[in-house]
């Protein structure tokens, strides 16, 4: 469960959670760590990632983008809240860091951020 979403939200992950084949509350278990990522100090964001995978039954995916294929997932308005709730992560993100020149474009933006 993921404070500050409605309950109705709150439902929708758990059926995403579900029809992915993942462990419950793994949503918001990503939720907290890309969350507590973002207060480590500069050089220990990485810390926290994973590689990127979109074959999420196997958990070795990068947290943030659990989070976006959750998003995608869920109807509009709850897509509106867990935005939102992600939002104030996503930008101490990119306050901390740099766009990386040389990361391939066809990366998400989160995958091609270098920390200052």
């Amino acid at each position: 469960m993921i404070r500050g979403l409605s309950a109705s939200a709150n439902r929708q992950i758990a059926a995403f959670e579900r029809s992915h084949g993942l462990p419950a509350g793994e949503v918001a278990h990503s939720f907290r760590r890309w969350n507590a990522s973002v207060r480590q100090p500069r050089g220990d964001l990485e810390a926290f990632h994973e590689r990127d995978d979109t074959d999420l039954r196997h958990g070795d995916y990068h947290i943030r983008t659990l989070l976006e294929i959750t998003l995608h997932a869920l109807r509009p308005k709850a897509r509106r809240e867990l935005s939102a709730v992600i939002g104030s992560a996503d930008e101490r993100v990119r306050d901390r860091t740099l766009n990386n020149p040389f990361a391939p474009q066809y990366l998400p933006w989160w995958m091609r951020r270098i920390g200052v």
